[in-house]
């Protein structure tokens, strides 16, 4: 848990407190096994009643995280970035070690001989890690929408229902997103699409 002093910053009373709070929620979910996006810290604050749902408290925030992170208050590995990420090409040292690699990566497909396939998706990228766990444990593929999805997208997963349907097998999307008038919007569009895309 790197906590590293990169710059010396004069905090005032309120930006401590603000702090404080971010470090109690960050460790809350520590607990639990979850490490956070900045975003997931924001949408805490604004659940919590802390600060208000506003671009200019978000950046605000953004930047108090930042600032302590570099003056060693905030670990560095608490909050993630899932959205960019260095991207390389694997290599290994010997043909033994990607057989091995390949061997601990084998998986068979689960669902193969089931009547019916499930899939989660998730509104927000900011929470998939809230999901993910459970997800893998279970060998249910999930997806992170984004907001509204791409008709590329929609059209892949058109194509998969499309599939596992001519295999006799049902596919179940659950849905997780807000209870606002654009969330309720996004789940009559992906049923729409999907409806259109794997007819």
């Amino acid at each position: 848990m790197p906590k590293i002093l990169y710059e010396d910053k004069n905090f005032t009373k309120k930006t401590l407190a603000v702090i404080h709070q971010a470090e109690g929620i960050i460790q809350e979910y520590q607990a639990e096994g979850f490490s956070l996006t900045l975003r997931q810290v924001y949408y805490q604050f604004v659940a919590r009643g802390f600060i208000s749902n506003t671009d200019r408290d978000y950046k605000r925030l953004g930047n108090i995280i930042s600032d302590a992170r570099r003056a060693g208050i905030i670990d560095w590995d608490a909050i993630e970035d899932r959205t960019r990420y260095l991207r390389s090409v694997s290599s290994w040292d010997s043909p033994q070690s990607i057989l091995g690699a390949a061997k601990e990566s084998y998986h068979r497909d689960l669902w193969e001989s089931q009547d019916v396939r499930f899939e989660v998706w998730i509104e927000k990228d900011a929470l998939v890690g809230v999901i993910q766990g459970v997800c893998e444990d279970l060998d249910v593929p999930y997806f992170s929408c984004r907001g509204y999805v791409s008709d590329s997208e929609m059209w892949q997963a058109g194509m998969r229902v499309h599939k596992h349907n001519r295999h006799g097998q049902r596919v179940v999307m659950l849905q997780l997103g807000d209870h606002d008038p654009s969330g309720i919007d996004m789940t009559r569009d992906i049923k729409s699409r999907i409806e259109l895309f794997s007819a």
